[in-house]
């Protein structure tokens, strides 16, 4: 009967810890993670001061930020007098130029494209004048655009708080000089910590069962998950890197490659 290494290698299995632009291995049994999801859904559906429509989310290096940023921007918020809840999420470590923002935001929309920034931003305003739909802006990452955030943030100001914008930064002293002049839409700032160390074993382990590994402890046994995990500093991104590359060692071992 083939192994788990050679299910893996033939394609049966996906890799447990390669990275994805989604959010299929997301496992949220760490504290932290479920607090930062619970607050965010609150926030998402509050419309009671249409001020505040920024929330900041500040968790350390390797916290996963982008793991929680691209779950919440994905997850189908919905009832009945707000309608549907655009999400969008946008990793502005890379953000080049302010149109990609505003191209963004058409395509989330399923709106027409246009060549000016202008035109792009009425035709947002427009789509969401016509009904109860919203748009949730989620950045991972600090907003280099400012400008265009803050015609939106402004917008929604006046019309009954249908754009939210939740920024993900690092941990931070001082949230203010890091978003600048949006910090006047603040209505939630939530700093968070580092999983525990039974946490992301806990983590490890949830994601080679569902890649399909039904014995985990054969691909990584107990013993070199504590040590992985005592290892690397309680950093999510981490402790994903070096299981990869354990398994990524055992399978050249057994001639897998």
């Amino acid at each position: 009967m083939p192994d788990s290494f050679e299910l893996l290698q033939a394609n049966f299995f996906e890799h447990p810890f390669l990275r994805y632009a989604d959010t299929r291995y997301f496992y949220p049994g760490v504290k932290e993670q479920r607090k930062v999801l619970s607050v965010a859904n609150d926030f998402i559906y509050d419309n009671s001061d249409s001020s505040k429509n920024l929330g900041v989310f500040a968790g350390p290096s390797g916290g996963g930020k982008s793991m929680l940023a691209m779950k919440i921007a994905q997850t189908q918020y919905s009832v009945p007098d707000i309608g549907k809840i655009f999400g969008m999420y946008m990793n502005t470590n890379t953000l080049t130029e302010p149109r990609h923002f505003l191209m963004a935001l058409i395509e989330t929309l399923s709106l027409p494209s246009s060549r000016s920034n202008a035109n792009r931003i009425d035709s947002i305003f427009e789509r969401l004048q016509e009904g109860n739909d919203q748009l949730l802006i989620v950045l991972d990452g600090p907003p280099v655009d400012q400008e265009y955030l803050t015609l939106l943030l402004e917008w929604s100001v006046e019309n009954n708080k249908k754009i939210k914008t939740i920024i993900f930064l690092q941990d931070i002293n001082n949230v203010n000089s890091n978003i600048g002049e949006l910090s006047q839409f603040l209505g939630l700032y939530v700093p968070f910590r580092q999983p525990s160390q039974a946490e992301l074993i806990e983590l490890l382990t949830y994601r080679m069962l569902s890649a399909g590994n039904l014995d985990p402890s054969a691909v990584i046994s107990e013993e070199q998950l504590r040590d992985l995990t005592a290892s690397h500093g309680t950093s999510i991104s981490d402790c994903m890197n070096a299981a990869a590359e354990l398994i990524d060692t055992k399978m050249f071992r057994k001639g897998n490659f």
